[in-house]
């Protein structure tokens, strides 16, 4: 009788040594996930800023309206007054850093700024490596026309389009198996129209903005769609809600129309409109 309660006695103790043993396992891991979740959740840049720190943002001063340098060597264009608007909004500071353009993601992966505001493509290809904003301009394929408007291709059979030569809108026009005038740059596209030597032109929205000539207009969906992003760091998340945030609230309250009147003689419409729903390519 005593061997075996002794025997049980073991028993036990080694059932409670495994039972402590497996919940401090189970603690340690609850805690490693919390601690990873905790990582996961924070924003660096986003505590930066709420430490009073300067919105680091790089441009490339080589592409005006968007973005340059004024005489005194101080950063001006739509990016940039974009940029002091949504820091204004966020509530912090900003300063701007001159980069080419080759180097902006790399200035972002490097820590040496918080966002690129320069007129940057959407890329799909760097998605995992940074976070974008929502478009905040369209710069793709626009069609320019005097009196009608077609919502599609098919819309504009038997028409003469005027196109750059070797442009997208070149390439657009061939695809869809249209009639093409093609002339050396995009302006020569549009003066082609206002002179009635072609019913409409193809060419990209930001030379439409800048050159349209009188009588023309613009159709307001691009045919294809070449959305201008804020790039920020990947962990950005709060940062990048905030951006997008003040971003909608430009579009919708008559903000970035007053802002892109200022850079663009006709401006395209926002990515958003009055309504909150984005333009899309047709």
């Amino acid at each position: 009788m005593t061997n075996t309660s002794g025997w049980r006695k073991r028993v036990a103790a080694s059932h409670f040594r495994w039972i402590a043993f497996v919940a401090l396992l189970v603690g340690i891991l609850l805690l490693a996930g919390l601690g990873w979740l905790f990582v996961q959740g924070r924003d660096a840049t986003w505590d930066r800023l709420l430490r009073g720190e300067a919105l680091r943002v790089a441009i490339d001063p080589s592409f005006p309206p968007f973005d340059s340098l004024n005489e005194d060597g101080q950063p001006v264009g739509f990016d940039v007054e974009l940029a002091q608007e949504l820091a204004r909004r966020i509530g912090v500071p900003v300063e701007f850093k001159a980069i080419a353009f080759d180097g902006l993601v790399d200035a972002i992966l490097a820590d040496k700024a918080d966002m690129v505001v320069s007129a940057f493509p959407l890329d799909a290809r760097l998605t995992e490596d940074v976070r974008f904003s929502m478009p905040y301009f369209d710069g793709g394929l626009v069609l320019v026309t005097p009196q009608f408007s077609p919502q599609n291709a098919a819309a504009l059979a038997g028409l003469k389009l005027a196109v750059e030569w070797g442009s997208g809108g070149d390439a657009w026009a061939r695809a869809n198996n249209l009639e093409i005038l093609r002339q050396e740059t995009a302006s020569d596209a549009l003066i082609a129209v206002a002179e009635g030597r072609a019913d409409a032109a193809i060419v990209d929205a930001i030379t439409a903005a800048l050159q349209l000539p009188p009588g023309l207009r613009i159709l307001t969906s691009p045919l294809e769609s070449d959305p201008y992003v804020i790039v920020m760091p990947l962990g950005a998340a709060k940062l990048a809600a905030a951006v997008d945030k003040a971003l909608s609230d430009m579009m919708l309250d008559g903000t970035w129309q007053r802002l892109a009147e200022s850079y663009f003689p006709a401006p395209p419409p926002p990515p958003i409109t009055e309504h909150g729903s984005k333009l899309t390519s047709q």
